[in-house]
């Protein structure tokens, strides 16, 4: 089952073609990993140890994009699987405006960048802007688009213990949110680059 943001699901997703984004991009339906159902099974985690995985991986996914967008974190979920143990994600919600002439300079920088980290891409969906990638650990990353033209990210590590009656991640904080109660998560701050519909260069990994 392919794991996909609350985001997406809460605010659906774009019809853009992602050709249009990305270009051509090489995709692969016999990858497994996190998000094709099949997480790692290693050594298990406490909570902490994966809150501070996923914010990691969250944090090593946008240390290439240059100019940094604004974000907010949502609170860490767990998702029991079948074998006795749980997996853990965490949503980050892109708060600068991308217009849509730059979603393939993101995707782009993103795909080279999670390749050059070892990351498999292990889904790349054509209809619509969105990625998704394994790590050689197991781990998962995502990066999906709205129909706001809202972007998340989306980080998913496991085993952790299946931990019912409590979060396992303590007592949630309180999080931004709009007028319905859902997560406050329609991008509000322009940039200079990312926000304009002017064509621009690329930008490039910083590495």
């Amino acid at each position: 089952m392919i794991h996909t943001s609350r985001f997406a699901r809460t605010l659906g997703i774009t019809a853009t073609v992602l050709a249009m984004a990305l270009g051509a991009a090489s995709c692969s339906s016999s990858i497994t990993g996190t998000h094709l159902g099949t997480p790692s099974k290693g050594p298990l985690m406490t909570p902490d140890q994966a809150v501070q995985k996923l914010k990691a991986l969250l944090d090593d996914s946008m240390s290439d994009v240059k100019p940094p967008l604004k974000y907010w974190d949502a609170w860490p979920n767990s998702t029991e699987q079948d074998g006795g143990y749980a997996t853990a994600s965490q949503d980050r919600y892109i708060m600068t405006k991308v217009s849509k002439a730059k979603f393939g300079a993101l995707l782009g920088l993103l795909e080279r960048s999670w390749k050059a980290k070892g990351y498999h891409i292990a889904r790349v969906n054509p209809n619509q802007p969105a990625m998704f990638a394994d790590t050689p650990d197991g781990s998962s990353i995502s990066l999906t688009v709205g129909a706001a033209d809202n972007i998340a990210f989306e980080a998913s590590v496991s085993p952790i213990p299946v931990i019912r009656g409590r979060d396992p991640f303590g007592t949630p904080t309180p999080q931004p949110t709009m007028s319905n109660g859902n997560p406050d998560m329609i991008p509000k701050y322009d940039d200079p680059f990312w926000s304009s519909d002017q064509p621009a260069p690329t930008p490039t990994s910083s590495r």
